[in-house]
């Protein structure tokens, strides 16, 4: 009796994406100047869009005609529903403002909350454009350096209080789950944030556009869930975009519970005309929501497969550790004892021909770290993860014969 085969997954199908003016495939090319390049750098999927969400998109095709169009009142009711079914959150329609994406809403959200020259509170290492942000509209980033303990980040309470004390920002801007570094905060952090903002009368602003890539096993639990009275103070960023792979598409939405802040949200939405959202994302954020979820856990089985095969193969090298990732499909690997230069380490990821992002992209605590999407077919992460490893051997023995040669002479 023959044994059978095992079944493939629907995530280890190739979808060529190259001349597709995708940033993450012809973005690499054109910023390195190398042909062939395998980018495990920005964070979107080399999966496709579910089918739902495809035939969603068919369906307004075929309606041949794409004017203005209306949002209906049915998708606020999906989005609760969601938010119902994966943290047990209840909002209300009123708590819900649509937009386009999470960095745009984050520029909405420290527009509404601060003024030009205001300091906002964050961590490094972050996510890029929330320093970006910061500084585009005139503010200030101050920054609260995450410390690591056994290979997982905390935040510095104390710090974070004296940098309030000392600097007197006007807000607290987090991101949850962590990027880059695959934290899902625990309860108790949360409430510290909370208890710590309420105290010094500063609103919170957290972008949790990865909350719904959870590792099996993980919950996501919405900092504003946990503050009761003070929850009016804390503006959430959410969206399909990051969890279904539509970050081409939008759209996001902003969820608050203090009329005046929705007020002034939707007052700077105006004023930089943004644009209302379209039928495309009206159509692909229903289908996402109605009916991706066995798609999104199988995803999150699949990218936990290629997370444990990356450890597996990167175990081969002393002084490298990938810590663990309670979220998303992002590694955020450490490589600091190995002491090597960043300039020189990219060199040699691009020379072995894969690209991955350099920890200093999220600020100075970020050296000695790089970030690696493994939201791929299982065997382009393979591959992928063995040139990062002759990258590291390569350069490791360069340094060594270096080292010898010095010591020679």
């Amino acid at each position: 009796m023959g044994v059978s085969p095992v079944a493939k997954s629907i995530f280890d199908e190739s979808v060529e994406r190259t001349k597709t003016n995708s940033v993450k495939w012809d973005g690499a090319a054109m910023l390195y100047g190398h042909a062939h390049l395998l980018p495990m750098w920005i964070a979107d999927m080399d999966f496709r869009a579910p089918d739902c969400i495809l035939d969603a998109m068919r369906n307004v095709l075929d309606q041949k005609i794409f004017g203005y169009t209306l949002c209906p009142k049915s998708l606020k009711q999906t989005v609760r529903d969601w938010l119902m079914r994966r943290y047990a959150w209840n909002v209300s329609d009123r708590s819900i403002i649509f937009n386009h994406n999470v960095v745009s809403s984050i520029a909405l959200a420290l527009r509404a909350l601060t003024s030009e020259g205001d300091k906002v509170l964050i961590h490094h290492p972050v996510y890029n454009p929330f320093f970006e942000q910061i500084k585009q509209l005139g503010r200030v980033p101050l920054v609260s350096a995450l410390e690591l303990h056994n290979q997982r980040y905390s935040m510095n309470f104390a710090d974070m209080e004296q940098k309030i004390k000392e600097e007197q920002p006007a807000c607290i801007l987090i991101c949850s789950p962590h990027n880059p570094g695959g934290r899902v905060w625990d309860p108790d952090e949360l409430q510290a944030v909370i208890a710590l903002a309420a105290a010094y009368h500063l609103p919170i602003i957290s972008d949790e556009i990865h909350a719904d890539l959870l590792i099996p096993g993980h919950q996501h639990q919405p900092i504003a869930q946990f503050a009761g009275e003070t929850a009016k103070q804390i503006v959430t960023l959410m969206a399909p975009t990051k969890t279904f792979n539509l970050a081409g598409i939008g759209p996001s939405y902003i969820l608050t519970f203090d009329s005046k802040i929705a007020a002034a949200i939707k007052r700077e939405q105006r004023a930089m005309v943004y644009p209302a959202i379209n039928p495309f994302q009206i159509a692909a954020m229903t289908a996402a929501y109605e009916e991706g979820e066995p798609w999104l856990i199988e995803l999150m089985h699949y990218v936990k497969g290629n997370i444990d095969d990356v450890r597996r193969i990167l175990s081969q090298l002393d002084g490298i550790y990938c810590m663990e990732n309670d979220a998303t499909y992002l590694m955020w690997i450490n490589y600091e004892a190995l002491h090597l230069s960043e300039k020189e380490l990219q060199q040699a990821l691009i020379k072995q021909g894969v690209v991955l992002q350099m920890g200093s992209t999220y600020g100075p605590s970020g050296r000695g770290f790089i970030r690696m999407n493994v939201a791929a077919p299982r065997a382009r992460v393979e591959e992928g993860t063995q040139k990062v490893l002759r990258a590291f051997q390569h350069l490791l023995a360069v340094t060594q014969s270096r080292s010898s040669n010095e010591h020679d002479s």
